[in-house]
């Protein structure tokens, strides 16, 4: 026959698991919060990735275009240069000046269009393996978006029955000493309720009087004289 002990030890029992489970709850939305966040930084990481091939490719283009042009203009001073032969020193000095400008200019723009294509090769070389990730990251989150519903739904299914097995274990509890528990466990949740282990109140580490020992070892319901909360023995 369970004394009114043995059901303050199952009522803490159940009311610890309870509180777990809303813990578990809880955390489910900040869960999908961080996972939302970590999909969002791997999509922009997507994004960016094209969007660097689209900008490379722009590049490429300007600078074929501004080298085409400084190609036309060498080609436009080179005459003039011919032209410019037999006449004042100066001119001909400023001419040969513009034209190694521009041929410096134009082997810049030629090493920069190299570099240019070197980098367009890597990244478009690397689409595949982007991709990939982009998908099995869109996978993974769908997976847990799965798993999370499966995992709340045995959750809550645990804290019905849970909730159920509470109930039914407080009908053990004595009338006269019901309003005391309800006030108690209203007031500090399962910690209302505590186990006595070699003579010491394990809420509040003090010491318990043999005469209290007694009651709490005989099933009788008992309260901790220093922190008031609930006694029960260990089992």
């Amino acid at each position: 026959m369970s004394t009114v002990t043995d059901t303050l030890r199952e009522c803490h029992r159940l009311r610890i698991h309870l509180k777990a489970l809303q813990e578990e709850i809880d955390r489910g939305p900040r869960v999908l919060k961080a996972q939302q966040a970590r999909l969002a930084q791997q999509q922009q990481a997507h994004k960016d990735h094209h969007d660097a091939i689209t900008k490379l490719k722009l590049k490429q283009r300007e600078e074929e275009g501004t080298l085409k042009q400084t190609e036309v203009r060498l080609a436009k001073l080179e005459s003039q240069l011919t032209s410019t032969a037999n006449q004042k020193e100066k001119e001909y000095e400023a001419k040969q000046s513009e034209i190694r400008q521009a041929r410096e200019k134009k082997e810049a723009l030629e090493d920069a269009i190299l570099a240019t294509m070197a980098a367009l090769e890597e990244k478009v070389v690397a689409v595949a393996a982007v991709d990939k990730q982009w998908a099995e990251a869109q996978a993974d989150f769908a997976q847990s978006q799965e798993d999370a519903k499966v995992r709340l739904a045995r959750l809550k299914a645990d804290q019905v029955e849970s909730q159920a097995a509470l109930l039914k274990a407080e009908t053990g509890i004595p009338a006269k000493n019901r309003a005391t528990y309800d006030f108690l466990v209203k007031a500090h949740g399962p910690a209302a309720l505590t186990p006595v282990k070699d003579r010491v109140c394990q809420a509040c580490r003090t010491g318990i009087h043999e005469q209290k020992v007694m009651e709490v070892n005989s099933g009788a319901f008992a309260l901790c004289s220093t922190c008031g909360k609930m006694l029960y023995p260990t089992e």
